[in-house]
């Protein structure tokens, strides 16, 4: 979603939302405000809105300044669309992706059990992000004699909104995006728990920019235009990485599933048994009897479906990287 003042636009879905109410603009207002808002501040003469909005159609000025006022009254704030005389018509407000609205989104509920690619991550899709159509076009292309699944975005927008299930999967990302910056984007797939790797492109990347990208998890940064041989061979790297970091994912996933069925008392002697206690320590430290330390131990086992000490200390270690381990105090 793209903010504007107060209002939330999706051009993909061709919604507008003001204070998250639903805005019924029309047709020709939603082509006006599209075009403004994909000028990214420009101004827009009249005659390109004519071009594109009633392209074909013979209409008067006064068609233009309606739909104008229309949405300066529907976004809630007449300064957000300014009148620049006798040249046409620019959005006068910094244009913002809203991703937090994609934090809790349904469209990316990674499925934990679904079987794993092969080894070789020929069957890992390449998801290209880019809003330049040209760059879409020859990637796509690229991609496509290659034998190589993929799928293509023209914003950040566009593949938060798009429905995924596999953790399996690898972001060919322009850090240059409109509203949502590639590097806003990662940071945000971050957020939602996604583990597939990514490569930045840029036709003018700055040396901050890329550092900036690495230490955020970047595989790699490539400046356009980049030889196509190049590409291929660093997507055979990305794709086999993104194969190891969709299964550790998945184990990580399964582990935490496990451990949200065990009692507060169970994850309690949990992290006292991978800490070396025995029983017997354990038993004061909780207050109770080495036989219900024992029962606790067993149904934790059989809980976490662990075969020994070394399992479960693995398990406790994924946990509590994921920040889920409750502390050892008495309950």
């Amino acid at each position: 979603m793209i903010r504007l003042g107060n209002a939330l636009v999706s051009l993909e879905r061709r919604e507008a939302f003001l204070d998250g109410k639903p805005l019924p603009l029309g047709g020709r207002a939603f082509d006006v405000l599209a075009m403004l808002v994909r000028a990214k501040g420009r101004v827009v003469s009249k005659e390109e809105l004519f071009s594109q909005v009633w392209a074909g159609t013979v209409v008067e000025d006064n068609n233009l300044q309606v739909q104008v006022s229309l949405l300066r009254k529907m976004l809630g704030d007449k300064r957000l669309i300014q009148t620049v005389a006798r040249r046409g018509y620019r959005l006068a407000v910094d244009i913002a992706a809203d991703l937090a609205s994609f934090a809790h989104s349904p469209s990316f509920n990674l499925d934990p059990d679904l079987p794993p690619p092969s080894d070789d991550g020929a069957a890992v899709p390449v998801l290209v992000v880019d809003d330049d159509p040209s760059v879409r076009s020859a990637l796509g292309r690229l991609l496509r004699v290659e034998g190589i699944p993929h799928r293509l975005y023209a914003s950040a927008e566009e593949l938060l909104q798009a429905q995924w299930d596999s953790p399996y999967a690898c972001l060919l990302l322009d850090i240059n995006l409109p509203a949502a910056t590639g590097l806003e984007l990662q940071d945000m797939l971050g957020k939602l728990d996604l583990p597939w790797p990514v490569v930045f492109m840029t036709g003018y990347g700055t040396i901050p920019m890329a550092v900036q990208a690495m230490r955020a998890g970047a595989i790699e940064v490539l400046t356009k235009p980049f030889d196509e041989q190049q590409l291929l061979t660093l997507l055979d790297v990305v794709r086999l990485r993104a194969v190891a970091a969709g299964r550790a994912w998945q184990h990580a996933r399964q582990v935490k599933d496990k451990y949200a069925r065990l009692t507060t008392r169970e994850r309690q002697v949990f992290s006292l048994v991978v800490s070396g206690l025995s029983h017997k320590q354990i038993a004061k430290h909780i207050g109770t009897s080495e036989v219900t330390t024992k029962v606790h131990k067993k149904n934790i086992m059989n809980k976490m479906q662990s075969r020994s000490l070394v399992d479960l200390v693995s398990m406790h270690n994924v946990v509590a990287g994921c920040g889920s381990v409750e502390g050892q105090g008495a309950a």
